[in-house]
């Protein structure tokens, strides 16, 4: 199964080399060890394998750095947060209709700039005019607006969601007017075309919410469905089946799939599930996520197809590889994800799963009927089981939820979707021919869609049936898949064979190797021990928020960031890898560009308390805040002058207009300009230097820095202020 080492290989290079930045340096040199090593282990296969799956990392790595965009004066994202802009381009997708407003890509080719300079551009815009307006894919567009980055949430990077699709900017409270039709590719139209006659029948042969089931179904536009009932697929684990992912279409081809091997039987099963996929992709759209999710698909085809795991299991791998080779980006993508896992998940668990069961029920009833029972529990419940099995870490991570009743019922409305398929399309294509007929057809539809969402309503009304998470550490869905590995590796040996599996495993030199981690983890956490100092760090990110470490330990953030994940990232760096507590948080300002991170952090860490000015509930930063400190029942402290907070001896908190004074054995450090403090860090460029202040460090004051003293802080990294008896420290941390 070589192409599975290869594929896992290739994998960890792209993320790796995402996570940790590496320098394509770094990757040249390390090149050198996997070709080392095939050069001195090539007569042994499985060494081999090993080593090229370390070459396919480098590779992987690579290919990611290759990929990553390269922006100039030519770039459309190089122009974000210039002002009000008009550029012209064309709609290169099937514009996106929500309730109150539509998402149009936009390949911009022209753009005008605030001071009247025109010039020749590239790139793509996320434009988002008001309904109830009108556009098609390949109209030609002028557009007014003012020209941003896409925002970060605290829970979501829209920023990064957009960025795998190739968009860095959108333009704001666009103004729009279509200047040409049909520029665009003919065929593409015509799909598009299409599909919008086919959303049109829909709505016109059923009633909703089943009409906007059905659209979601079958052409993946659940625009329709009211939030209401968006929230009760959710509650009860459902919403594969409202929204094209690989999960959907997995699951859906797997229980077509039933239908044509017990008809023709397996081999001759093959090529109508591939038409019928083909013509499934282009029917809703043939969009990128759309085709990733039909590949996927095709290799659940496959596996049935071939009937042997491993065949089906390099297949994966292989689709997996050449996807993410062609767009290193579609790892990350949501999707590809639960497309890949619970096609793997099928492929590993599907048949191991109905011949368990098989076994179970045939020791408490006869063969025959064990067999009979397993044919019709199979699709509806052990596929199901097997590919949530898979994909439940993924499922609560991205969607921080826990469904009880999911596995309840998941198989109550799952067989139902083959009628849905069948007598959905049945009904669209005699809704196409002639609409009385469509509705006529459409009533068959209907009874499977109602049982849908009807089990649907009556389960989600169930008390308790979710369990709401806030933030998921990455460490469990990792450890999940580490110990759910080690149970299919050990239970697909004989079992005549596993004693001695075990007894293999705690080997006199794996114990000394765990023994030498467990070393290395200790020494780690005494390394992170307060050292009785207090440390003041001006951390490198945007907004210029403070961490302080006291001499007892405790820990404390000074302000926010635009950017949830550069100021997570920052304070990782800055605290023990296990550590995910904050003693104090403090927002001397509550405006937008602050809460976005401060809302990341209360996502991730244990805040003990908070000190804040108040919030306003008139933008969407400040209600978050506001609710988020509700959900996890802080009640900030209010800042005035007269505030002081004892942190522990010796450390106190007080305020000054608006700045943050931390006061330790005889030395005030003002977060803001202060005259009370010896030493000051300062971001405003406009407001005057302290005149009692002895040490300025200073952001955005490049005409200070002639002033002793001021020290620059930009493009130095954080920077440390460590304060003790014998004095201060200023360190740079890289």
């Amino acid at each position: 199964m070589p192409l599975i080492y290869l594929g896992i290989g290739w994998f960890i290079g792209i993320w790796a080399t995402s996570a940790l930045q590496l320098p394509i340096e770094i990757l040249l040199i390390f090149t050198l060890v996997p070709i080392i090593g095939l050069i001195l282990w090539r007569g042994d296969r499985r060494a081999r394998v090993i080593w090229l799956g370390m070459l396919f990392a480098v590779f992987g790595g690579l290919r990611h750095l290759v990929s990553l965009p390269h922006f100039d004066q030519t770039s459309l994202s190089t122009y974000n947060n210039t002002g009000e802009v008009t550029l012209e381009g064309v709609i290169e997708a099937d514009p996106d209709v929500r309730d109150t407003y539509i998402n149009l890509c936009v390949s911009v080719d022209q753009l005008a700039l605030p001071d009247g300079a025109s010039r020749p551009i590239d790139g793509t815009a996320l434009v988002q005019p008001s309904r109830p307006a009108e556009f098609q894919y390949g109209d030609r567009v002028r557009v007014s607006g003012e020209l941003v980055a896409p925002p970060e949430f605290a829970t979501f990077s829209y920023q990064d969601y957009l960025a795998r699709q190739g968009i860095y900017a959108m333009v704001d409270r666009p103004r729009v007017s279509v200047r040409a039709h049909d520029q665009g590719s003919p065929i593409l139209a015509a799909l598009f075309a299409f599909r919008d006659q086919a959303r049109r029948v829909i709505t016109q042969i059923l009633p909703e919410p089943q009409a906007s089931l059905l659209n979601g179904i079958l052409l993946g536009d659940d625009a329709g469905l009211p939030a209401s009932v968006q929230d009760e697929f959710r509650a009860t684990g459902t919403t594969h089946l409202i929204a094209i992912s690989g999960y959907n279409i997995t699951i859906l081809v797997s229980i077509l799939s039933a239908l044509t091997v017990r008809l023709v039987g397996r081999r001759r099963s093959f090529p109508i599930l591939i038409i019928g996929l083909i013509a499934y992709t282009a029917l809703v759209g043939a969009s990128a996520s759309v085709v990733r999710a039909a590949v996927m698909g095709f290799f659940t085809v496959l596996a049935i197809y071939f009937g042997r795991q491993a065949a089906a299991l390099n297949s994966l791998f292989g689709a997996g590889l050449v996807m993410t080779a062609l767009d290193p980006g579609t790892l990350y993508d949501i999707g590809f994800q639960l497309s890949f896992v619970a096609t793997l998940g099928l492929i590993l668990y599907a048949k191991p799963f109905a011949d368990t069961t098989e076994r179970w029920l045939a020791r408490l009833f006869s063969n025959k009927i064990a067999k009979t029972v397993v044919d019709v529990v199979n699709d509806a419940l052990l596929v199901t089981l097997a590919a949530q099995v898979a994909t439940l870490p993924l499922l609560v991570v991205y969607f921080r939820q826990v469904s009880l009743i999911s596995l309840i019922v998941n198989p109550l409305v799952l067989p139902a979707q083959t009628g849905v398929m069948v007598f959905g399309l049945l009904a669209l294509a005699a809704g196409l021919i002639w609409l009385p007929l469509g509705r006529i057809v459409g009533w068959s539809a209907w009874l499977f869609l109602a049982w849908t969402t009807g089990i649907i309503h009556v389960f989600a009304s169930v008390p308790n049936a979710v369990i709401p998470l806030s933030y998921v550490d990455p460490l469990w869905p990792i450890l999940y898949y580490v110990i759910l590995a080690a149970a299919t590796w050990y239970l697909s040996r004989p079992s005549d064979k596993r004693p001695k599996l075990v007894a293999r495993s705690f080997t006199p030199r794996r114990m000394l190797f765990a023994g030498g981690m467990s070393a290395v983890l200790l020494g780690v956490a005494l390394s992170w021990q307060p050292d009785g100092r207090l440390h003041v760090i001006a951390l490198d990110v945007d907004g210029h928020p403070i961490l302080v470490h006291t001499p007892g330990g405790q820990q404390i953030l000074i302000g926010g960031s635009s950017s949830p994940s550069a100021l997570l990232t920052v304070i990782g760096q800055q605290l023990p890898f296990w550590d995910h507590d904050l003693d104090l948080m403090i927002a001397p300002q509550t405006t937008t560009a602050q809460l976005n991170g401060l809302l990341g952090v209360l996502e991730r860490y244990q805040v003990r308390s908070v000190a804040a000015v108040e919030a306003s509930a008139s933008n969407r930063a400040g209600r978050d805040w506001n609710d988020a400190l509700g959900q996890h029942d802080l009640e900030p402290m209010s800042i005035t002058d007269a505030q002081a907070i004892e942190i522990e001896p010796g450390v106190v908190i007080k305020f000054d207009s608006g700045s943050v004074l931390i006061e330790s054995g005889g030395t005030t450090i003002g977060i803001g300009p202060s005259p009370r403090a010896q030493i000051d860090f300062i971001d405003e460029p406009a407001v005057p230097l302290p005149l009692n202040a002895q040490l300025i460090l200073a952001w955005n004051r490049p005409d200070d820095q002639r002033d002793p003293r001021v020290i620059a802080l930009p493009e130095r990294g954080s920077i440390d202020i460590t304060l003790d008896s014998a004095g201060v420290v200023i360190s740079t941390l890289q």
